[in-house]
Order: structure tokens, then C-alpha cells, then sequence
């Protein structure tokens, strides 16, 4: 009984090794075998990398790198080759069949038609294509989820102020799945006053959405949506609050994330005179060095996705003269946690969303009618693209 239960479960471990969705790198389809043998013999020892054939459906051979659990993780090592002079062209596989690489098309929001929409970004040819859009439909949010394999769209028929006081009519959410033009609709909140989005954690979203009461107008209500990350909704939650005496609720600002994703760094925030003494604690070594001082606020810091670098965004409101206030800018910098030394400052723009996309950082620049998003690699200090549209552009809205 024992060697059959046991041979039992040498069998399901096989079927679900089998079974396992996996995405490779092709560097090319051949003919024939030797063809593929040659290249596969260049390509190896330059990259110092287990290389395999495999036979196509077309009787065609493949070459092929690598089991990867995802598309978004595949084409991250593809562009990391690529990046380093190592390999000229790629496609990622599954199952033999090429699909959409997530990691070099990277989705943002721009006009399509004059209404705001979803388009992708890629990172080899430096194309851009529309990438989702449904007419009357004006996306306000897009949220990418942890994962890369799809993102959340909030969308309104029209929003604005009327009689000084913001309005959203119709308002909807979608999940988008990556690699199809298709999202499903999640919810239908409605005509209300403000809605906001984020992330809650890694596999939990929301979306806070408020209106006016229709019986009693100094009450707010907000409906708060609660999704997991396949869109799953959870309850909904409801708060009411009392525009007399508590006010109209604020959306929260984003909490500085203060440690490194591998719990190996700390920084600090010390405000004295006016200023932001920043200071990076390396745990392990038990160190600590004053790395930035700043007149700014800190508004924002994100880290990369090994937790080696720091990326803080700093704000700044000036009052002219007459005490009118000006437009918000700030500063983007970069920070190498190893070194404990500043990479690149970026200024003159009003730095609101970035986006941690393995080793490159997109982040909006944004100053009075422009709105546009840079594309930078942080371990070469290198910029590499400003992707730039009429009527502007954003990582996940354009400016209202």
C-alpha cells in the first residue's frame, strides 16, 4: 500500500510539473536542427547561459532560454540581455506559441479620439499603439496589478465641476487582462462627487467613491469597493460623513515606504529648520549616513523590486509675492543604497506617480499644460525615452 500511494504521488507531482503554465525566450525559429545547433553554439557561450531546441508544431525548431513562471518575468531577462549588448532580437513563448511580453509593453494613459485611454509603450521599437478605449468612456485610474498580468481601469462618462462643486457622472471599473483588448466590468458606482483609487496591498484594490446624500445634502456617503487581484469583489463598505461638522473626506496621500523590500535598509525622515535630513540605515552592517538634505517635503519614496536603490519624490508650493500660490514642482532622486550615494537628481517638473518596472523607473513630469512620462534606467543612470503625446500623458491618469 505504501509503494502505491507513493507512486501516486510521483505521479500527480509529474502531471502538475506538466501542466505548469511556463514562458521561455526565443532567439529565432529555423528549419532545420543544425541551423538552430549553430546558433545556439554562438549565443551560449557569449551568454554563458544553457540554451535548448525544441521542435515546432511546423516542423520548425525553436531556440529557447528558460522556464519562467510569467511572460512579465521572461521579458524582463530578455530586455536585461538586450540591454546589455548581449542579444539583438527576442520573443517570449508559451507552449511554442508567441504571446504578448508584459514586461516590454508597458501600459499608460493618453488621448485617443480626445478621450483619455489605455495605450502601451514598447520598450524595443519605441512604438505606441492603443491598447484599450470603448467610445464615451474616459479612463481616470489605471492601477497595474503586482502580478503584470492585467490592471484596473476607472473610468467616467464625464466629470468637472458644476456651481463650484466636482461631479462624477457614471462612473465604472474594469479589469484588463494583458495580452487581450477585452475588460470585464467589475462595478458600476455611478454619478457621484470623488473617487479615488489604490492599492490596499499587494493582491487587495479599492476604490473609494462618495456622493452626496439625496435626502439629506450635508451627509457624504462613500462606497468603498474591495477587489483581489483576479477582480474578484469583496463586500462593499459604506462610512457616512457630516460635511457640517467633519468636513468633505480627503483621498490619503501615499505613505513613504521607509524599508527596502529585503528588510536590508532604513531611511529616515528628520524635519529640523525648515529642512529634510534624509538618512539610509544599512541593518545589516548597523550603519547609518546622512545621504540628502532638502528644503522640500518628502511626499513619496518608493523602492526597486531588490531593494537596492531608493527613489524619493520631494514637493514644493511657493507663495509669490501678492501670496498667491504658485504650481507644485519637487525633485526625483535617486538614491544607490549599497553606496549610500545620490545617483541623479531630477527637477524643474511636479513628480507625481512612478512606476518600479525591474531595473527602469517611468515617472511623470508634469509643468502648467505638459504631461509627459520619462523612461530611465537607474543602474546605468541612464534616461532613455520621454514619451511625449498631444493632450499629454500619465503612468495612471493625466492631469484634471
Amino acid at each position: 500500500m505504501i509503494f502505491i500511494l507513493n507512486g501516486c504521488t510521483v505521479s500527480d507531482h509529474d502531471i502538475d510539473q506538466k501542466n505548469r503554465i511556463t514562458y521561455s525566450i526565443s532567439f529565432g525559429e529555423f528549419k532545420t536542427q543544425e541551423d538552430a545547433a549553430k546558433l545556439r553554439s554562438i549565443l551560449g557561450s557569449k551568454l554563458n547561459l544553457s540554451l535548448r531546441i525544441e521542435k515546432t508544431v511546423k516542423n520548425k525548431y525553436q531556440l529557447l532560454l528558460g522556464n519562467f513562471s510569467s511572460s512579465y518575468e521572461a521579458g524582463e531577462t530578455a530586455y536585461d540581455l538586450y540591454s546589455n549588448s548581449l542579444i539583438q532580437d527576442y520573443r517570449i513563448v508559451h507552449k511554442g506559441k508567441p504571446v504578448e511580453d508584459n514586461f516590454t509593453n508597458v501600459l499608460f494613459v493618453a488621448k485617443y479620439l480626445g478621450r483619455p485611454s489605455v495605450y502601451s509603450y514598447n520598450l524595443l521599437t519605441k512604438q505606441i499603439t492603443v491598447e484599450w478605449s470603448r467610445w464615451g468612456r474616459k479612463v481616470i485610474s489605471l492601477n497595474h496589478s503586482v502580478d503584470h498580468k492585467s490592471a484596473f481601469i476607472t473610468t467616467v462618462l464625464g466629470y468637472g465641476k458644476q456651481s463650484g462643486f466636482p461631479y462624477i457622472h457614471e462612473a465604472r471599473v474594469y479589469l484588463l487582462k494583458r495580452g487581450s483588448d477585452q475588460a470585464d466590468e467589475l462595478a458600476e458606482p455611478g454619478d457621484g462627487v470623488q473617487l479615488y483609487t489604490y492599492w490596499e496591498s499587494s493582491d487587495s484594490f479599492k476604490v473609494n467613491f462618495s456622493k452626496i446624500d439625496s435626502v439629506n445634502s450635508k451627509i457624504v456617503i462613500q462606497n468603498i469597493y474591495s477587489f483581489d487581484i483576479n477582480g474578484k469583489s469583496g463586500l462593499i463598505q459604506k462610512r457616512k460623513y457630516d460635511l457640517l461638522k467633519e468636513g468633505f473626506p480627503l483621498a490619503p496621500k501615499r505613505k513613504p515606504v521607509e524599508f527596502s523590500p529585503n528588510k536590508q535598509f532604513l531611511f529616515r525622515n528628520v524635519r529640523s529648520n525648515d529642512e529634510s535630513n534624509i538618512y539610509l540605515r544599512n541593518i545589516k552592517q548597523r550603519s547609518e549616513e546622512l545621504v540628502v538634505t532638502t528644503k522640500r517635503n518628502i511626499n513619496d519614496a518608493r523602492w526597486s523590486e531588490d531593494g537596492n536603490y531608493l527613489f524619493l519624490i520631494t514637493e514644493n508650493q511657493i507663495n509669490n509675492s501678492k501670496g498667491v500660490k504658485s504650481e507644485k514642482t519637487g525633485e526625483l532622486i535617486i538614491i544607490d543604497a549599497f553606496k549610500m550615494k545620490i545617483v541623479r537628481f531630477f527637477s524643474g517638473f511636479h513628480f507625481e506617480n512612478v512606476l518600479v518596472h525591474g531595473k527602469l523607473l517611468f515617472f511623470d513630469e508634469r509643468l502648467k499644460d505638459k504631461a509627459q512620462i520619462a523612461v530611465y534606467d537607474f543602474t546605468r543612470d541612464k534616461l532613455l525615452n520621454t514619451i511625449s503625446l498631444y493632450g499629454g500623458c500619465g503612468i495612471n491618469n493625466l492631469p484634471m
